[in-house]
């Protein structure tokens, strides 16, 4: 007898599909369902329109400490609340049937644990770019949509938690995809390079990404209905936007 539910971090399903292990989706047809050319542009449109994050790959080293240390709190946080939310397998059962739902969620949360151990933590990749950029304290004062950005991700409505973790892997892989070559901004490392960056643009040829995962569920979840996810994508993408906005103008950069 399966529990109703369990506490899997979204991390974890990466994590598996990566060592090539098969992980299998809900939906097969998702690049069709989604329109996922119109997310990643509007996702670069936020990135690309950030004063914030384009002093920093100026080399801004006030814009670039200040996105690292006013960020920090969603980064800790995000995979906390990632590890802690529950998910229900009884409405995936009614949604595809038991033996589906068996196959995809159970066969998988099963190797999942034995991984975490195993992978390093984004947010820790995080921590080690700051004190390589010369941070060696994080205060834990929050951005007011720095915090709205954690508690969105606790949210319990499941669909729209994946929709905002697929809104954080769009900006996170645009934000890298931005950075990460600017050597203006990598030169402020003392190593050279910013790792969370690298990281984020690996690609996944052994498997399943993130966002493939985040996405799938937020289906899997919610509705059929494509517009109403990609709403909560853009929401979230979005607030990220909003957070930098704020960021800039608490650290008096600007325009």
């Amino acid at each position: 007898m399966f529990d109703e539910s369990e506490t899997v971090g979204r991390e974890y399903l990466w994590m598996l599909a990566r060592r090539g292990m098969g992980l299998q989706l809900f939906h097969q047809d998702n690049d069709a369902f989604y329109d996922l050319v119109r997310l990643r542009k509007r996702a670069a449109e936020f990135v690309a329109g950030s004063s914030l994050i384009c002093r920093a790959k100026s080399g801004d080293r006030e814009a670039a400490v200040a996105l690292k240390t006013s960020f920090w709190p969603f980064v800790q946080e995000f995979e906390l609340a990632i590890d802690q939310q529950p998910l229900p397998r009884e409405p995936l059962a009614r949604k595809f049937g038991d033996a589906a739902m068996r196959r995809v969620f159970v066969g998988m949360a099963r190797a999942m644990r034995e991984m975490k151990s195993e992978e390093g933590s984004h947010a820790a990749h995080w921590r080690k770019d700051a004190e390589c950029l010369g941070i060696s304290f994080f205060a834990d004062d929050r951005i007011p949509a720095v915090q709205e950005l954690i508690d969105r991700a606790y949210t319990r409505d499941i669909s729209l938690f994946f929709s905002m973790l697929a809104g954080t892997e769009f900006i996170a892989e645009e934000l890298s995809r931005f950075l990460v070559d600017s050597q203006d901004f990598t030169g402020l490392f003392s190593r050279k390079r910013w790792m969370w960056g690298e990281i984020h643009l690996a690609p996944h040829d052994d498997g399943r990404s993130h966002l493939e995962i985040d996405l799938d569920l937020a289906r899997a979840y919610g509705s059929e209905d494509a517009s109403r996810i990609e709403a909560d994508v853009v929401s979230a993408m979005a607030l990220f936007r909003k957070a930098a906005d704020e960021i800039a103008d608490a650290a008096l950069l600007s325009a």
